[in-house]
């Protein structure tokens, strides 16, 4: 068995990483984000005209409500709200301190490629983990990414192995290295020789993928029985989503308030050709501290406490509430965490979507606190 070569990257370097992940621009509490309504990359969608009064239809059997209200001048609130239906807690971990021959047994067959770590010890520490059995990793997945997003491959399962079974090897995979939580599978891509053979010339002919010649995408060559997973993960916490690092995150202080989770894999008939973790923590005990969660009441006074001294100018509207566990970093560490349940609220800007107005907070749902 050849020896894993390790590729040693600072921590500072994550975390420069980090802040480049951090979405838009730090956002002060007396502050409304600049849109640009005129630029011709935005497709503004009118809102259909609402009623101002109060509609709250509730379930008690799902805790569900739908809230359509003005809750002041130019601020609205027209969502359905889900609470939670089992108990939930607060949790204080830190990130995965991975062993480096846990992972190399875990690994198997395919323990010649190169890891990337954060540290030059064997306990990888910092959660992040990245396995590549060889260069063509990262074309394999850039791939799968473009295929994806322009719809070039089916929703099917590849003759070496189901989508159930890939999503299951690769979760007790995860699950050998002893990280924290429960993973579920987001999105998963199928692609046999063909369908890299298409994708490559769709590639080379799309003038916003040029600069890929030059790193030798024009090159590759796929074995005529190649089959490949790519399967996007999620972390849950008491089945609620972790954070991910959503595109619109604001931070709203000068320290870094979190780690993204996010698993990234490859496999294909010869075994795990990629896998890439981010933010992995350590498992921690089953309960910790019961957190009492606010509700309708707590999300509008939490709204109209972050927008009561603003005079808004344009209209503002929550239209999407969700709940997450939040992965906060203790003051003062790098490493330290705590798992807190937060509400997630997408707004509305002047009628545009949610995707085009990019403005979200994140909300304490223990204490109301803007932490996003």
């Amino acid at each position: 068995m050849k020896k894993m070569k390790k590729t040693i990257i600072a921590s500072m370097s994550m975390l420069v990483f980090l802040t480049l992940l951090g979405g838009c621009a730090n956002t002060s509490q007396g502050e409304v984000p600049s849109i640009d309504y005129n630029s011709t990359e935005t497709d503004t969608q009118m809102v259909e005209a609402q009623d101002e009064t109060n509609i709250n239809v509730k379930d008690e059997q799902g805790r569900t409500a739908f809230i359509d209200e003005k809750l002041d001048e130019n601020l609205f609130i027209s969502a359905e709200l889900k609470m939670p239906e089992n108990n939930l807690y607060e949790y204080v971990t830190q990130l995965k301190s991975f062993d480096y021959d846990i992972v190399q047994e875990a690994i198997g067959q395919n323990t010649e490629g190169n890891f990337v770590a954060d540290d030059g010890s064997d306990k990888f520490k910092g959660g992040s983990l990245t396995y590549q059995r060889n260069d063509m990793a990262n074309h394999l997945d850039t791939y799968c990414s473009y295929a994806r997003e322009m719809g070039l491959t089916d929703d099917r399962d590849l003759s070496f192995m189901s989508q159930e079974d890939a999503v299951a090897r690769l979760q007790i995979f995860i699950g050998m290295l002893g990280v924290g939580g429960e993973l579920e599978a987001l999105d998963v891509v199928a692609m046999n020789q063909l369908d890299f053979e298409n994708v490559k010339k769709a590639i080379m002919e799309d003038s916003d993928y040029q600069f890929l010649s030059a790193k030798g995408y024009g090159s590759d060559t796929f074995k005529e029985d190649m089959e490949v997973y790519r399967i996007i993960f999620r972390m849950n916490v008491n089945g609620i989503p972790v954070y991910r690092n959503e595109p619109n995150l604001r931070q709203t202080s000068e320290r870094f308030l979190a780690y993204p989770v996010t698993v990234t894999a490859l496999i294909s008939n010869n075994g795990i050709e990629m896998i890439s973790m981010m933010g992995m923590f350590e498992p921690y005990e089953e309960h910790q501290k019961e957190a009492i969660i606010i509700g309708e009441d707590g999300i509008k006074e939490a709204i109209m406490k972050r927008f009561g001294d603003v005079i808004l100018t344009s209209e503002f509207r929550a239209k999407n509430i969700w709940m997450e566990y939040f992965p906060l970093l203790r003051e003062d560490s790098f490493t330290e965490m705590e798992l807190i349940p937060v509400w997630c609220v997408d707004f509305e800007v002047d009628g545009q979507s949610i995707e085009d107005s990019r403005y979200s907070i994140r909300f304490n749902a223990i204490t109301g606190e803007e932490i996003s």
